[in-house]
């Protein structure tokens, strides 16, 4: 197994400030890339330890197009020590449920289309053989997939407003609706800000080389992990924020 670097950059001033005595982390897509989900989980984990109220957020799209989605579904789940941990679900979440809910030909072809086959060889379950479906729920369990179907679409902790994909840029915030959160694209990566009552939007889902910290109003922490090896995790303290990414 390729070994894992943690790299923590410089503190630069917060996209907003987070509430007094807060510290937040959010970690972007891991897509199954287990090795990578735990050492930098593990890093920012040590990052959260200089506030008394801890937050750690995901937002979304542990599965799929890796190894290890089940391992991740099941960290994310447990959660850490003196922490509130915050999973949000991401398109591949909602793919995945709507793909066990319906079992049609077309559900389980967009599925695996999504990188879902890598999910069903974790689970040791051959898509397409008989019973199928139910074998693969069997190997999540009950208990996890009733945990994936409460996971929420948008988390805001002060002026910090957390979602996977992105917002409607033209609605305020109770009215979002949750397939907008989980799928958007466009307008919202061309949608200029400010957002609605001036939020700072944390979100995932749209893959890019690197994470850019300029825009005034929003920050994408989707690297690309599946494929480029890079995991990104934003920290927020006070009125501070660094990156810190875990590589192999």
């Amino acid at each position: 197994m390729a070994s894992i670097s943690v790299c923590r950059f410089d503190w630069v001033p917060a996209l907003r400030a987070a509430p007094p005595g807060v510290a937040i982390a959010a970690i972007g897509d891991v897509h199954g890339q287990i090795d990578l989900f735990d050492a930098l989980r593990e890093a920012l984990a040590e990052e959260l330890c200089v506030a008394p109220s801890r937050f750690f957020v995901s937002v979304g799209d542990l599965v799929d197009r890796g190894p290890g989605s089940l391992a991740a579904l099941r960290r994310a789940k447990a959660g850490l020590p003196e922490t509130t941990a915050i999973t949000l679900k991401g398109n591949h979440e909602d793919r995945l449920l709507s793909m066990l809910a319906s079992a049609r030909p077309e559900d389980v072809a967009h599925w695996l289309e999504f990188g879902g086959g890598d999910l069903a060889e974790e689970a040791g379950v051959r898509v397409g053989m008989s019973g199928w479906v139910e074998a693969l729920k069997a190997a999540i369990g009950q208990d996890l997939l009733d945990w994936l179907e409460r996971l929420p679409t948008l988390a805001r902790i002060g002026q910090l407003v957390f979602v996977h994909a992105g917002l409607d840029p033209e609605a305020p915030l109770a009215e979002q609706h949750d397939r907008t959160l989980m799928w958007t694209r466009r307008p919202w990566l061309d949608s200029p800000g400010p957002y609605a009552e001036t939020v700072g939007v944390i979100h995932g889902h749209t893959p890019q080389p690197k994470v850019d910290l300029s825009h005034p109003h929003r920050i994408n922490l989707d690297t690309g992990a599946y494929r480029s090896g890079l995991l990104s995790g934003l920290v927020i303290v006070g009125d501070r924020m660094r990156l810190v990414m875990a590589a192999r």
